[in-house]
């Protein structure tokens, strides 16, 4: 297809378009990756992916932008380089894989000074002496708003045959009364595979577009704090909860452990919540061609949230977006059984039902549905 011409402006597709339209483009020249040997996963996921002989790398990128993502002044210096790194090890870890190396590049305006720009350093030495990911270079380039970008590789560290395996054996346990032993599925007949990017003989990934009719839809930990901690922010707020919002949107934690448990005991499908819990579902669910159903009050949703917004706590959990929680979807078999073994909280939140794909319905306590009337972040409408 070749442009029209008419000179719209990027933000009339929004970035999701865009990224369609800009993927369109690279398909149509030959070079969207697919001849790349090894090719699992390419634009569309949280993560690329590619097998290297037994070992699968994933490649992500991430940038925060002064004004956009931050506020020089309102965030510490030292939380931000946590931030820069945490978004990108969320990525990795909502693919169930664990981090290896980061590169960093810094957009600096040069009036920054060399205490703050080593506090941001020592907030990334922080975060990734917890969760890996060690910086191994990167590059500083002049720039009219100060800017951080980082790219993470990570390496999936379950087998699809091991992730089969234990998929099979839970799901028998619930046909059987067993949870292992003689006569439940083959391993094989309990992944869904689709063609060239699976890869039945390498590794698993968590990814989006492998949601199945009937699939538990769930989520770790509570949404909303991080959009609560924006509001607090923009509204001047003080006290324990609104303190409690605003380190959330600070310094969100990436749930590398729950994400490699996912994909190790054979969930397959997952994301982090970055843009909002309705919009990123909403994108697992056009990925899979299939629609949700979530319940609001199924959602958790933290006490200082409530505190601070007690009327628009809801809005705020659907469509706040940065909590970089994961959300996930399995048999009910499977989340029973592995839920519980998270080293985080997780709420079953919703079904995957059939419907137009990528169409999410949430509804109240009486279960009638609720209108949604914010999307979630979008970087060219946001």
């Amino acid at each position: 297809m070749v442009s029209d011409g008419t000179g719209k402006r990027a933000s009339s597709l929004g970035e999701f378009g865009l990224i369609e339209d800009l993927a369109r483009v690279l398909a149509e020249s030959g070079q969207d990756g697919s001849a790349i040997p090894g090719l699992i996963l390419d634009i569309g996921d949280d993560c690329a992916a590619v097998r290297r002989g037994s070992v699968t790398d994933v490649y992500t990128t991430d940038t925060l932008v002064d004004g956009v993502h931050f506020k020089t002044g309102e965030i510490p210096w030292r939380d931000l380089g946590w931030k820069s790194m945490a978004v990108n090890l969320s990525d990795v870890a909502s693919m169930g894989a664990k981090p290896v190396m980061s590169l960093v590049t810094l957009g600096l305006t040069g009036d920054e000074s060399i205490a703050d720009l080593e506090e941001l350093y020592r907030g990334i030495a922080d975060i990734t002496g917890e969760f890996g990911g060690v910086v191994a270079g990167g590059d500083i380039v002049r720039s009219p708003a100060l800017f951080i970008t980082v790219a993470m590789t990570g390496q999936a560290v379950a087998t699809a045959g091991g992730a089969a395996f234990n998929r099979a054996r839970l799901m028998a346990g619930s046909m059987t009364g067993t949870t292992a032993g003689a006569g439940y599925p083959t391993a094989a007949s309990q992944l869904k595979f689709d063609g060239a990017k699976q890869d039945p003989d390498g590794a698993a990934l968590l990814r989006r577009d492998v949601m199945s009719l009937g699939d538990q839809i769930a989520v770790t930990g509570t949404i909303g704090n991080s959009g609560g901690g924006v509001r607090v922010l923009a509204a001047g707020l003080t006290g324990n909860a609104a303190d409690a919002l605003r380190h959330a949107h600070f310094k969100p934690i990436p749930r590398m452990a729950a994400g490699v448990a996912l994909v190790t005991q054979g969930v397959q499908t997952g994301m982090d919540v970055s843009d909002g819990i309705a919009d990123d579902l909403g994108k697992m669910c056009k990925a899979s061609g299939l629609a949700a159903r979530i319940r609001m009050p199924a959602i958790p949703v933290s006490d200082e949230l409530k505190e601070c917004f007690p009327d628009d706590y809801p809005a705020i959990a659907l469509a706040g977006g940065e909590d970089y929680e994961l959300l996930f979807t399995a048999p009910e078999a499977v989340m029973a059984a592995i839920a519980p073994s998270l080293d985080v909280p997780v709420s079953v939140i919703g079904e995957v039902v059939e419907g137009e794909p990528g169409s999410v319905t949430v509804t109240d306590e009486r279960g009638r549905p609720i209108k949604l009337t914010d999307g979630g972040w979008d970087h060219l409408n946001g």
